[in-house]
């Protein structure tokens, strides 16, 4: 082939004037062919160091379920369910998952040591499928807020799936106290052992539907 000759001669040093009257061809033609050559060299690099580059995975398969504060009145949450958990949802619904209705429970823990069933008061938000992160409106400054995302079987009841951590709307004022303060003075102070705040609780929570 008429690259390979022109590479061999470069190798020895050859000018392109020389490669040509050695080839019995034109200059111009054995510089188009060595310059398209080496065009095509550098192309295939780029490939191959993409190649190397390791893809970002759409997921890490673990279980998780955060919330971040966005103002007194609103949070974003964002979750992850493995393929195994939502395996554990199937086999307990008899459902496939695209087939279960998704749902966040918002619970309002505030100063409640929190067991899944003792909040002030709760209401859901139906999410469609698909969907791994929410903003939550309309919330109260200065409470506190738990939430789970899980699905709704046929019968009507909520299966906890995951449950996120605890968190406080900021106050909407500086002239409205912390809720907190008292118990974190106590607390301080060796009045209490902890924080009377404390969550403890347990995922996987199943709740019948109150008729």
């Amino acid at each position: 082939m008429l690259i390979e000759q022109i590479l061999t001669l470069r190798e020895r040093g050859y000018s392109f004037r020389k490669i040509a009257i050695e080839l019995n061809t034109t200059v111009g033609k054995v510089q188009y062919r060595y310059q398209k050559y080496r065009q095509q060299q550098e192309e295939n690099e780029e490939i191959e160091q993409m190649d190397m580059i390791p893809s970002v995975p759409s997921s890490y398969e673990r279980d998780e379920f955060s919330l971040l504060p966005q103002s007194p009145t609103t949070v974003y949450a964002f979750w992850e369910v493995s393929a195994s958990l939502r395996q554990v949802s199937e086999h307990q619904t008899r459902h496939r998952w695209e087939e279960l209705s998704k749902c966040l429970r918002v619970y309002d823990c505030t100063m409640i040591d929190f067991n899944g069933h003792n909040s002030h008061r709760y209401f859901d938000i139906y999410i469609p499928e698909m969907t791994n992160n929410w903003v939550i409106r309309e919330l109260e400054p200065n409470r506190t807020y738990i939430v789970d995302f899980g699905v709704q079987t046929r019968q009507g009841s909520f299966l906890s799936l995951l449950r996120s951590n605890a968190i406080d709307t900021p106050r909407s004022s500086d002239s409205i106290n912390g809720l907190h303060v008292e118990a974190v003075n106590q607390w301080k102070s060796g009045k209490c052992n902890e924080p009377n705040w404390l969550e403890h609780f347990s995922t996987y929570s199943y709740y019948e539907k109150i008729k």
